[in-house]
């Protein structure tokens, strides 16, 4: 009998260590399981927090670098600053984006994704004049300068061809939105101004701006104005202030509305601060042509 109880001992140990082994197994088998599965968790969430970055810099006015989180500090994104792609005349950069998980631990899952982007590109070559209208431009008095060439009665003028987006994109991407109702400062970035029909934009006070302003009807300065960059008038354009312009004027008017200076003006073409004005243009309108995984 004794016999009997040592034999169903032994027999209760070596089952109970069997099962021991089948269950520490499967245990390890589970645990690897679930960390593989957190692992693919956590690498999907880089992918996507790299993603997020990419369409960060799309959505974004300009390309420079970005960072930011999706969901908490531990998930994060980071784009260094777009390089451009050499000899494509600025029309094409590339896009280093990486997504970073970071864990409980320390450790850290991250994925980089490289995009190349096609912007509108940038030809100041469009905006060779001091000042360029569809109209005949009147210019009256001793104290009206224009340095640089001009052009009156131009019939090749045209806003989607001369700044590579239509006016819709321009306007939708302004960085003020104005009428001639409630015009004032700041005029900078891009500067888009619907006038009335019928009426007129006065700006008869004083006024710095710079970058890119459209009105989208008739405009007259009467005031002090400095402005560098490009000024765009969908309309008659007559200046009888104290004006001094540095970059380029484009007045695109019917051709009964002649353009008329006189006053002190003084309209400088500016080749750096058209290109300055078109470079916030160029990135308004960007496409994302290619993508990979680093």
């Amino acid at each position: 009998m004794a016999n009997n109880r040592g034999v169903v001992l032994v027999f209760s140990l070596l089952l109970t260590l069997i099962l021991s082994s089948v269950l520490g197994a499967l245990y390890l088998s589970v645990s690897s399981e679930n960390q593989q599965v957190n692992q693919n968790v956590n690498s999907t969430r880089a992918f996507w927090l790299a993603e997020a970055g990419i369409a960060t810099i799309k959505a974004n006015p300009g390309l420079s670098a970005v960072s930011g989180n999706l969901g908490g500090s531990n998930y994060t994104y980071n784009v260094p600053a777009p390089q451009v792609v050499p000899g494509t005349d600025n029309v094409y950069w590339i896009i280093n984006s990486t997504g970073t998980v970071t864990l409980p631990s320390g450790s850290s899952v991250s994925r980089t994704l490289t995009a190349t982007v096609k912007t509108a590109g940038s030809d100041s070559s469009k905006f060779p004049y001091a000042i360029d209208t569809t109209a005949e431009l009147e210019i009256k008095g001793a104290a009206v300068t224009i340095n640089g060439t001009f052009k009156e009665e131009d019939d090749t003028i045209n806003f989607t061809n001369m700044f590579g987006i239509s006016e819709t994109t321009m306007k939708a991407s302004a960085n003020h939105l104005y009428t001639n109702s409630n015009f004032s400062a700041p005029v900078d970035g891009i500067t888009w101004v619907d006038v009335a029909s019928g009426g007129t934009l006065n700006i008869s006070g004083n006024l710095t701006g710079s970058g890119v302003l459209v009105i989208n009807g008739n405009a007259k300065f009467s005031g002090t104005v400095v402005f560098n960059g490009i000024i765009y008038v969908i309309g008659k354009l007559t200046m009888t202030g104290n004006v001094t312009t540095s970059g380029s004027i484009v007045a695109e008017s019917s051709a009964e509305a002649d353009t008329t200076i006189s006053g002190h003006v003084t309209i400088n073409f500016g080749l750096s601060q058209v290109e300055d004005a078109l470079e916030i243009v160029q990135f308004l309108n960007k496409q994302i042509v290619a993508w990979q995984e680093q």
